[in-house]
This record gives structure tokens, C-alpha cells and sequence, in this order.
């Protein structure tokens, strides 16, 4: 499935300029985090068995939930990502595994007075009978932010994967709204070296923008898609605020927007389970944090 969208409705809103005496040598030194988790079944049960974190990213310690899934936390200790930061994330999830991935809060893109973007760069490989799902927290740019993600998940014949993803046009309760540079997002899914599914999304507000714009009367949006061999007879339908459908290829894709964040989280929870249910026959989640 390809599903490529470009919201261009203006000139693009010119980057923050740094305060009269600043060092900028000082903005270019930022950060690079690296997380690495390889997942494998030890003792029957799912096991994390091998991790490389370099700071800002870590895991804490997984859970298995009673389900039996493996669930682990990413966590950045920091108030947000800056401009030119960038997070490399490469997750391998083996045989027979069962892994949930969430973040243990919001990414915050801070402001970027020298116009580079923060980026991240996410890949799962999943086995056969392995099942990997990629939850996590909303994306909040703030004003005069850029920010860049690529996520890539190679299957092979047999896994199951699900991601959901959703974004903010800002921190709408502090009345900012579309005030970012540029937001650019690029999701891929290939099972046995075929792809099955392609979404790349630029958001770039401009002059003509009225807020909220590019998403009419909603401040929040969701994407998502879903691999699994079941077959789907209930679909989340349009009036909770959701679509969803099957691409040609067999992946399950979803859409949503809404015009409050609870809103929106609640009926996508509700459509995640739903598809988990009818695609894997899954338990539904019950996560305590």
C-alpha cells in the first residue's frame, strides 16, 4: 500500500532566529540516542535478551503482562528532543516472541533556532510466529520545530506487527496551533522482502494556515497499521473518528482525527483491540502504568 500525502498549504514558516549574542556553536552540539533490543523466548515465556542504550534512550525493567506479552517502557529522561538530535532504534524480535513497545511519554520537539530537524530512525524485524506492536506516546511539535522520523519493519511469512502512531498540531492548550516548521514522517512494512505497506506524511504550515488547518476543526491525528492473517468482519468506523481498511496487499491501515486528545485515544484504543482481536485473536491489553 502506498499512501503518500503532502500538506503544503503556504510558505513555510521561517525557523526561529537564535537571541543576539548567543553561541551557536553551542546549538550544534546535540544529541544522538541509541536503544538496540534483541527479544527471544527463554523458559517458555518472552525474555529480553539483549540491549544496547546509549544515552538519552533507555528501557526500564520489561513486564509480562497477563496475556503473556512482553512489555517495555523507552524512556528519554530529557525535556524533549532539539534540533539535530537524532535517535536510532533497532528492535529484533524472535521466534515465537511476544513484545510490546511503548514510550513512557510524550515526544516533545523543542523549538529549533537554527532550522535542523530532530530526527529518529525506528527498525523492527520480526520472525515467523513473532508478534511486535510500536504504541507510543503522541508527538507534540512546539512552535518553530522540525521534526523527521523513518520507521521500517521487515517481516517474515507468518509475523504479526501493529503500529499506532498520533500527533498534535501543538500544545493546543497553551492556544499554539500549526506554529511548527515542518513535520515529516515516512512508515514502511515489508513481509518475506515484499512491501506491503507505505505511508510518507509532510506537514509543512505556511502564511495562508489557519489554525487548526490542515486537519479542519481537529487538533489531534492518528495513524496505524496492522499485519496478521485474520480476517477482519468489524470495522472502527467513521463516527468514533476513525476509518479503517484493508490495502490490496492485505495490511490494515487506519486513520483518525479528532478535535480533543482523549477523544481520539479513546477510540483508537478501542479500534487497536478490535483489530487485534479479529487478526490474532489476541487478549485484550491491559497495561498498568
Amino acid at each position: 500500500m502506498d499512501r503518500t500525502r503532502s500538506t503544503v498549504p503556504g510558505r513555510a514558516a521561517a525557523p526561529q532566529r537564535a537571541p543576539r549574542g548567543l553561541d551557536l556553536s553551542l546549538l550544534a552540539r546535540t544529541r544522538t540516542g541509541i536503544l538496540h533490543l534483541h527479544f527471544g523466548v527463554r523458559g517458555g515465556r518472552t525474555a529480553l535478551l539483549r540491549d544496547t542504550q546509549k544515552a538519552p534512550l533507555m528501557v526500564i525493567r520489561p513486564f509480562t503482562l497477563p496475556c503473556g506479552t512482553l512489555m517495555v517502557f523507552i524512556v528519554n529522561p530529557t525535556g524533549g528532543v532539539l534540533g539535530g538530535d537524532h535517535s536510532e532504534v533497532r528492535v529484533m524480535a524472535g521466534e515465537g516472541t511476544r513484545v510490546l513497545i511503548l514510550t513512557q511519554s510524550a515526544t516533545r520537539v523543542q523549538p529549533s533556532p537554527d532550522g535542523r530537524a530532530a530526527t529518529q530512525d525506528l527498525h523492527f524485524e520480526v520472525a515467523t510466529g513473532a508478534r511486535l506492536e510500536y504504541h507510543p506516546e503522541r508527538t507534540i511539535p512546539f512552535a518553530g520545530s522540525a521534526y523527521a522520523q523513518t520507521l521500517t519493519a521487515d517481516l517474515a511469512p507468518g509475523a504479526e506487527f501493529a503500529v499506532t502512531e498520533t500527533l498534535a498540531s501543538g500544545r493546543v492548550q497553551a492556544g499554539e496551533r500549526l506554529a511548527f516548521a515542518s513535520v515529516q514522517t515516512r512508515t514502511q512494512v515489508n513481509v518475506a522482502g515484499r512491501r506491503v505497506y507505505l505511508d510518507r506524511q509532510r506537514v509543512v504550515p505556511g502564511a495562508h494556515t489557519r489554525a487548526p488547518g490542515v486537519w479542519g476543526g481537529c487538533d489531534y491525528h492518528a495513524t496505524g497499521v496492522f499485519i496478521g492473517a485474520g480476517d477482519v468482519q468489524e470495522w472502527p468506523a467513521v463516527p468514533d473518528g476513525l476509518a479503517t481498511g484493508h490495502a490490496a496487499s492485505g495490511a490494515v491501515w487506519l486513520r483518525g482525527a479528532a478535535a480533543r486528545g482523549p477523544d481520539l485515544d479513546r477510540a483508537l484504543t478501542g479500534a487497536r483491540e478490535s483489530l487485534r482481536r479479529q487478526l490474532w485473536g489476541a487478549e485484550p491489553l491491559r497495561v498498568r502504568r
